[in-house]
C-alpha cells in the first residue's frame, strides 16, 4: 500500500480531524485550554504556530504553507505564510483602527511581529539550538521569550516607523 506524505493527509482531512490529530481532542470544550498548554510545551517555535490557533493553522498550512513548499522550501513558505496571516488576518482591520486613534497610517504593525517571528524560526532550524533541551518547563520559557522578543522587535520597527512619519509633519510636495 502506498504510503500518504503528512500533507496529502491534512488535504483529505476534515478540520475535526485535524484538530484531533494535533491535539488528541475533537472541537469544542477543552479545546483552547489545550491548544494553549501543547503550543508553550512544543519543542520548536514551528510547532509553536501549528498548535497555537488550529483553526487558522489548517487553512494556512493547506491553502498557503503547503502549496508554497512544493514550489519553494520550507523557508520561503514560512515567510509567505507568515506575511500572509500578519496582513490579511491582522493588519486588514488593525491599520484603520490605528489610524483613527494616531491619525496616521501604521504600516502592517502585526505583520512586522509575524516577520520577527519567522526569523526566529529560522534561526531555530538553522541553529538547531533545541536539540539538547528537554522538559516542558524549559520549553515554556524558550516560546515565551521567543514571543516577547519577537514582538518587542516588531512593535519597535513599527514604532519607529510611525515616529519618523509623525516627525515628516506633512508633506511638502505641492
Amino acid at each position: 500500500m502506498k504510503s500518504l506524505k503528512d500533507s496529502e493527509l491534512i488535504r483529505m482531512m476534515t478540520f475535526d480531524k485535524y484538530l484531533n490529530r494535533i491535539s488528541g481532542i475533537s472541537s469544542g470544550g477543552n479545546q483552547l485550554r489545550v491548544s494553549v498548554k501543547k503550543s508553550f510545551q512544543s519543542a520548536s517555535f514551528s510547532l509553536f504556530w501549528r498548535n497555537w490557533n488550529p483553526l487558522f493553522g489548517y487553512y494556512l498550512s493547506l491553502n498557503i504553507n503547503r502549496p508554497i513548499k512544493k514550489i519553494s522550501n520550507s523557508t520561503i513558505s514560512s515567510f509567505v505564510t507568515f506575511l500572509f496571516s500578519g496582513f490579511v488576518l491582522h493588519d486588514v482591520w488593525i491599520m484603520p483602527l490605528f489610524y483613527m486613534i494616531f491619525h496616521k497610517v501604521v504600516w502592517f504593525p502585526v505583520t512586522l511581529i509575524f516577520l520577527c517571528y519567522c526569523f526566529l524560526i529560522v534561526f531555530e532550524r538553522f541553529v538547531n539550538i533545541r536539540r539538547r533541551i528537554s522538559g516542558k518547563g524549559a520549553q515554556v520559557i524558550i516560546n515565551t521569550l521567543y514571543i516577547i522578543g519577537g514582538s518587542i522587535a516588531g512593535g519597535l520597527i513599527s514604532a519607529l516607523l510611525l515616529l519618523k512619519q509623525m516627525n515628516e509633519g506633512p508633506s511638502q510636495d505641492c
